[in-house]
């Protein structure tokens, strides 16, 4: 479920699945791309701030509904939540909450300012199932940092602390991240909006410029990766708790 709370001038859209971390099934990944349309054609909303339910914020796709065809998935499922966060004349605020996983990283490193509390962990585990990153995860990386760290984690997976994001400049630290989001919200909305979102595009001229081909790119990567033996071994090993054994094929 996506909940959509309206404040004056700005929302709160939270992913709101807490039993399951949060983790974006189909439906929830359909809802969460209707809402954000709806969002964006709305003049009177200037700010979205994004943040999950429970103790997680989004730990990515659900592992138990995996689609047929990743091309496709990402294509019709995943990529359009990017481009409604980076492409719209909105101010996006990350308020990360917990745990973040999987596209749920890319998904929230598409934003324009990010939050997160101290102890949450991003968990990259493609490659543990024998994929690489998709949703733009290797993208934001390499594009906001030249860490050495951040250029492993892209290529070869991993996980990453909130206090290793704000030293490579993704993010800042919040013992709060839903408040410090609102009170960003609120100055956004007191301020020259036109000259923010001007701002923006400049932004997404100088940074993001090449983001639909990387997309285009990526998808057809992880559609390849995810006919391969080493794909259905890392599920297999998932199911059943165990470490893979992978044979690059």
């Amino acid at each position: 479920m996506i909940k959509v709370d309206n404040k004056d001038g700005y929302v709160v859209v939270t992913i709101s699945r807490a039993d399951k971390l949060n983790a974006l099934n189909l439906e929830m990944r359909n809802e969460l791309i209707s809402k954000l349309k709806e969002i964006n054609a709305n003049p009177k909303i200037r700010t979205v701030i994004l943040t999950g339910e429970g103790r997680a914020f989004c730990v990515g796709a659900d592992v138990n509904e995996f689609a047929p065809d990743f091309t496709i998935d990402l294509r019709e499922t995943f990529y359009p939540i990017i481009r409604e966060i980076r492409f719209s004349d909105k101010i996006y605020i990350a308020a990360i909450n917990g745990v973040t996983a999987g596209a749920c990283i890319g998904i929230s490193l598409s934003t324009d300012f990010k939050f997160a509390k101290r102890e949450v962990k991003f968990v990259t585990a493609f490659q543990r199932l024998g994929l690489a990153s998709d949703t733009g995860v290797a993208y934001f990386l390499l594009k906001l940092t030249r860490d050495q760290r951040a250029y492993e984690i892209a290529v070869l997976g991993g996980e990453f602390t909130a206090e290793d994001a704000e030293r490579w400049g993704l993010l800042k630290i919040s013992e709060n991240p839903l408040y410090d989001a609102e009170e960003m919200a609120n100055k956004i909305l007191n301020g020259p909006f036109q000259s923010y979102i001007a701002g923006k595009r400049m932004a997404n001229l100088v940074l993001y410029n090449d983001l639909e081909r990387f997309l285009e790119y990526e998808s057809a990567i992880q559609g390849y990766l995810g006919k391969t033996e080493d794909f259905k071994e890392g599920i297999s090993s998932f199911k059943e708790k165990r470490e893979p054994k992978f044979k690059g094929v």
